[in-house]
């Protein structure tokens, strides 16, 4: 998915804007003013970003680094008896971990400008573009492997579990990173003039930043979540056959892990959406609705950031074994002496940490 560092930070300006700068051939089409030649000024969008992100970066900031921190030191004191779902929430609390500290270089930048160099430019876009794709990914690996607990009782994982839970990790880092490629390669802090500030931004032609829009569009958003809609919907349906108030429990928690994925990104893909229809001609561009995308695209980019923080909640806080867990870690922290007292027994460390049933487990809850 395509997140574009909120669109401001990233290509802080209209998407034709340093194009414009660097008197290139691209001719924008008629605006408000009649002017058919020159882009619509920003004034109320930027300065909308310079009150609004970074105030919202900060406390994603603080909230999603103590929230996933929790959620990764739990899991890291119990790492020789890591369940596979269990190791897919550690990787996706490392994701969520390295996508959060890259918001204060993005809350900098649209506050003043881009003051860390080109270097940290690259390094700072493609670490949070790799991160948000590995959340959207590992989201969805969880629900295949439930999907294929629960629907089909297969557990592919079971037989050398370690190798192939490391294995589909890696392949997930993988892909990840060469969808990041694009911004080592074209991230760059540039000089804006219309903006009289230096801030990172792609370098490359309009039909290339569209076109990559599209692709993280697809990938990243709609693939994994037609991903999660679908397995999920047949464990609704395995799980709606029987009964128990623990089973009921466990239907509530899928129906909130989807809806918590799709409130948080939908709104914000379909802005974007909007906006590749006008850089393709479909809709028509004019000041008026530009300046509404662009807030539009900060606005909505900042609840997909929140999925971030809502993730060690959906996916850790709601089980009694992780809260029991956190605070035996606590207390192993203030009372270092007594760490060989407050191990766990064997038979509950093969248990999943994140559910207080077997049903949960299966649905990584």
């Amino acid at each position: 998915m395509y997140l574009e560092i909120s669109e401001r930070q990233v290509y802080y300006v209209s998407e034709f804007a340093s194009d414009y700068a660097e008197n290139s051939t691209y001719v924008y089409g008629e605006n408000e003013s009649g002017s058919d030649s020159l882009p619509c000024t920003q004034d109320f969008s930027l300065n909308f970003d310079r009150t609004f992100l970074p105030a919202l970066y900060s406390l994603l900031f603080l909230l999603g680094l103590l929230g996933n921190g929790a959620v990764a030191a739990v899991l890291l004191s119990q790492r020789t008896a890591l369940s596979s779902t269990d190791t897919f929430l550690l990787h996706l609390a490392v994701a969520d971990v390295l996508l959060v500290l890259t918001l204060p270089l993005w809350a900098v930048d649209a506050a003043v400008q881009w003051v860390f160099g080109s270097g940290l430019c690259k390094v700072a876009g493609a670490l949070f573009n790799i991160n948000f794709y590995a959340g959207a990914f590992l989201l969805a690996c969880i629900s295949f492997d439930r999907y294929l607990s629960i629907v089909h009782a297969t557990q592919i994982y079971r037989r050398d579990p370690w190798i192939r839970v490391a294995l589909t990790c890696t392949v997930v880092w993988g892909l990840c990173l060469l969808f990041a490629l694009p911004d080592f390669i074209f991230l760059t802090a540039s000089y804006d003039q219309r903006l009289n500030a230096t801030h990172c931004q792609y370098n490359f032609p309009q039909v290339g930043h569209t076109a990559l829009r599209v692709l993280q569009l697809v990938a990243g958003f709609l693939l994994p979540l037609l991903v999660m809609a679908y397995c999920y919907a047949h464990i609704l349906a395995v799980l709606l056959v029987s009964r128990g108030q623990r089973r009921l429990r466990a239907i509530r928690l899928v129906v909130v892990v989807v809806a918590a994925f799709s409130v948080c990104w939908t709104p914000y893909h379909l802005v974007v959406l909007v906006d590749i229809l006008m850089d393709l001609g479909v809709l028509a561009r004019n000041c008026d609705r530009e300046s509404h995308v662009d807030v539009a695209k900060s606005v909505t980019s900042g609840m997909g950031y929140m999925h971030c923080c809502l993730n060690p909640l959906l996916y850790a806080f709601v089980g009694m074994k992780f809260r029991e867990q956190m605070w035996m870690l606590l207390m192993r922290v203030y009372r270092s002496d007594q760490r060989g007292s407050q191990r766990q027994p064997s038979s509950s460390r093969r248990e999943s940490s994140w559910s207080e049933t077997t049903e949960a487990s299966y649905l990584g809850l």
